[in-house]
């Protein structure tokens, strides 16, 4: 792949080639002008026959030589704006992408600890789990409340806290459920975008 550096001294290699081109044309247009008063000039004291044949003569060269000089400037021209073309087509050439990685299922999720308080309407339960697994999917607790028949009153889910996730793959929780005057009872379990997801009580006193 062509380096920057190179891709810069093409371009400025082309400003360059420009401004020459255009200090050439000045150049040519004064000498031109200079040479058509020098003319016209010595034309004067001379017969009208004279001033005519040189006249004639200053314009056919002109009407000749505008021709090839416009053909020269458009080749001298193009040379430096292909050049840059060039110079970018190569520097756009493939560029090595990342191999992508696929998330899978943990390997084993550990519940190790786990509480709840009640404020008012609302049933909060936190608590802690460890993580086994390296490039997995993000997991969600869902807290699902029941009342004293055993039928389910609410229900409510949040992401594990990936902030907190340390070394050892542990991370928290923390889930709120509305309606806590009606429950009795709550069940946690753990899910993906790929199922659910089996945990093991690691609690010293579950």
């Amino acid at each position: 792949m062509i380096a920057w550096p190179l891709l810069t001294f093409v371009a400025t290699a082309a400003a360059c080639t420009f401004a020459a081109i255009a200090w050439r044309l000045h150049q040519e247009t004064r000498r031109r002008s200079a040479a058509r008063v020098a003319a016209l000039a010595s034309a004067i004291d001379g017969p009208l026959d004279v001033l005519t044949g040189e006249t004639s003569k200053i314009g056919s060269h002109v009407v000749a030589a505008m021709p090839a000089r416009r053909a020269w400037i458009l080749a001298a021209g193009m040379v430096p704006l292909a050049l840059v073309v060039a110079a970018l087509l190569i520097t756009r050439g493939p560029r090595p992408t990342a191999a992508p990685t696929h998330a899978r299922q943990p390997e084993a999720l550990e519940l190790l600890a786990m509480h709840h308080d009640r404020s008012g309407e609302r049933l909060t339960v936190t608590g802690t789990v460890r993580v086994r697994g390296r490039d997995t999917v993000p997991v969600t607790a869902v807290v699902t409340g029941r009342d004293a028949a055993g039928r389910i009153v609410a229900s409510a889910h949040a992401p594990l806290d990936d902030a907190s996730l340390d070394v050892a793959g542990e991370s928290s929780f923390r889930v709120s459920v509305s309606g806590g005057h009606d429950i009795r009872r709550y069940q946690v379990r753990f899910e993906t975008p790929l199922g659910p997801l089996t945990h093991i009580d690691r609690r010293a006193h579950p």
